[in-house]
């Protein structure tokens, strides 16, 4: 009993941490930051009641990649996730596998094991969309996933939208795309309910808002009458990702939990780039970086330089601006895990280190370098292929190493005065310590991060023998456990509506799995009772 009674106390200790993040949301589009035309009231009353870190970078300039040294700690570059990942034929020909390997050191892996319940709710991206062999979000760590760009329960399931959207999410369909990050938001204040006062909890809320396809209803748009478009559908999907913010605070003070939970407010990357013609792809894609260089794609500031506000009462200052701390993604790792005076896994690696102090207002200077590669299209901004960060200087290479350019971002964030030419030996120890990086990053692709495609010329399935109900079960068991989860089972279903319907009729026992038996063998008849 009293083991018990410790072990409850320890956990009641523990803060919450809730971590939206968005995707594709420029510096500037917040009105704390100065944007002259959106509304954005909960994110400024986050900034407000805590800490705004203005020289915060991620770690890449795409999705994918952002989102690894979010979970692991790690540059994504250690996990082959050189961009985003997309089809198994894209993949192999960036030389990146289908997935994040579930192996890696995960946050919400460590948090879980720690006591927290855990749950991921939004986009997912660590694995892409259509690769049929990809771990679900349980194999990462998370007791409770909904999501879409990734595998198992969409984010319509179990919402009010269920009956009236697209299950598979629907990113790029107009009118889905607007209530992808209510849904999500609505199984993150579920989650919230159900585990106030049991667990510490850990969730993700990664937002839709600003991704490709931008849309907003009419309703959305009524803040902005006399704003024209593309901007006043931009300008109304931004403040509808502030209202689902505004939910979960008042749901903490709702539930008084404010206090003991740490809220993290970030984007994945620099905003799209702009389309100036109706019906062109990113007509919508109207984000604003603040006046900084660069957009998605470009390791100029503009692209990885993003909002990231920090909120826990009486633990982080309240109206604090701090604009010279180099905190990085790779950071908010250890930096939670010290905030929860927890350990960082033994024998792990970490590329970031515990921003904590910064955290609660004191004056810390990051001892680890940054660094960062590109290996996508270097058009215009894009021009970057390597860069590296130290204190308050970025140096910035091409594929040729022959454009070198060095900036104080602290200073000159909007990169106007290239100081290369007047810090040469800067530049060489620089230059020289990044080159280094580069040849220590991994080229090879694990085997057992691709899904099984067949070979090239090889004959399709529709043209040979039909899988049998045994080698369906096993490209259906994800975590390889031998039984089969709802989840698990409507995993490339084609009408998952039928699939949950057929469900129970295979679940003999009523147990809510299915074992390898039950599946293989759907036809025999019930065990009846003794």
């Amino acid at each position: 009993m009293l083991l018990a009674c410790s072990s409850w106390l320890a956990a009641a200790e523990l803060p919450n941490v809730v971590f939206i993040y968005a995707d594709d949301l420029g510096y500037g589009d917040l009105a704390c930051h100065g944007h002259p035309r959106i509304e954005t009231p909960n994110l400024d009353r986050l900034a407000r009641e805590g800490t705004d870190f203005q020289s915060f970078t991620v770690v890449s300039p795409v999705c994918s990649s952002s989102r690894t040294g979010i979970v692991t700690g790690q540059f994504p570059s250690r996990w082959g996730a050189y961009q985003h990942f997309a089809s198994h034929a894209q993949n192999v020909e960036r030389g990146m596998p289908d997935w994040l390997d579930p192996r890696a050191p995960l946050l919400p892996r460590i948090l879980q094991q720690a006591g927290y319940a855990t749950a991921h709710y939004g986009k997912w991206h660590l694995s892409g969309g259509g690769i049929a062999d990809a771990p679900l979000p349980a194999a990462y760590g998370y007791d409770d996933a909904a999501v879409w760009t990734g595998p198992g329960r969409a984010v319509f399931e179990g919402t009010p939208y269920e009956k009236k959207l697209p299950l598979e999410g629907g990113a790029h369909d107009a009118v889905a795309a607007s209530y992808l990050s209510v849904a999500a938001t609505d199984h993150t204040l579920k989650f919230i309910r159900e585990a106030a006062g049991k667990k510490p909890f850990y969730i993700n809320l990664w937002l839709h808002e600003t991704h490709h396809l931008v849309s907003a209803t009419e309703e959305d748009k009524t803040p902005y009458p006399d704003v024209e478009e593309p901007l006043r559908t931009y300008y109304a999907a931004v403040t509808r990702a502030d209202r689902q913010v505004g939910r979960v605070l008042d749901l903490l003070d709702e539930l008084s939990l404010a206090e003991r939970t740490l809220v993290i407010f970030s984007s994945d990357n620099g905003p799209e780039n702009s389309h100036d013609k109706p019906g062109q792809k990113f007509y919508f894609s109207q984000g604003y970086t603040g006046g900084l260089r660069g957009r998605k794609r470009s390791l100029l500031m503009g692209g990885v330089n993003v909002p990231f506000l920090v909120r826990w009462p009486g633990q982080v200052p309240a109206g604090r601006v701090d604009a010279e701390t180099a905190v990085a993604a790779v950071d908010v790792l250890p930096t939670l895990l010290d905030a929860a005076k927890l350990p960082l896994p033994k024998g792990y690696i970490s590329d970031g280190e515990s921003l904590w102090p910064a955290f609660q207002g004191q004056k810390q200077t990051r001892e680890k370098p940054v660094f960062w590669i590109w290996r996508g299209g270097h058009a215009g901004d894009d021009w970057p292929a390597l860069a590296m960060r130290e204190g308050p200087w970025m140096l910035i290479l091409d594929e040729t190493g022959e454009r070198v350019e060095l900036y104080d971002v602290v200073t000159d964030r909007f990169e106007a005065n290239n100081r290369a030419s007047e810090f040469p030996d800067r530049v060489a120890k620089m230059r020289q310590a990044l080159k280094a990086w580069e040849a220590e990053q991994p080229n090879e692709i694990d085997p057992r991060l691709q899904t099984q495609q067949p070979p090239a010329g090889a004959p399709s399935r529709g043209n040979s023998t039909p899988p049998s109900r045994a080698e369906i079960f096993v490209k259906k068991d994800l975590n390889r456990d031998g039984r089969l989860t709802l989840e698990e089972y409507l995993h490339r279903f084609p009408d998952p509506v039928e699939g949950r319907r057929r469900f129970p009729g295979f679940d003999r026992d009523g147990d809510g799995f299915l074992s390898r038996e039950e599946f293989e063998r759907p036809n025999q008849k019930k065990p009846t009772a003794p």
